[in-house]
């Protein structure tokens, strides 16, 4: 799996956003705001939705984000994912 990573100018609020890409790749948008520790769980937390498969799951955004954030991803592996970091 290939994940490119862009720091970029988000709005006030968004820490990050992921996109999926035509050839199944994922860009995950961190907000340049984010000091580096907040940037890393953010991109953390956008890398779990992707291996949790959020962006074909019917459920309501604010479900998945509460199942998310009740779950154990900080301490997944990341193993098999690369990633590729951008500033804009």
């Amino acid at each position: 799996m290939n994940i490119n990573i862009l720091i970029a100018p988000l709005e006030r609020g968004v820490n990050a956003l992921t996109k999926e890409n035509c050839d199944g790749s994922y860009t995950i948008l961190v907000n340049n705001n984010l000091c580096e520790e907040k940037a890393h769980k953010a991109i953390l937390h956008e890398v779990f939705h992707i291996k949790n498969d959020d962006f074909s799951k019917f459920e309501h955004v604010s479900l998945l984000e509460k199942m998310l954030h009740e779950s154990n991803y900080l301490e997944e592996e990341l193993e098999g994912i690369n990633f590729y970091y951008h500033v804009v």
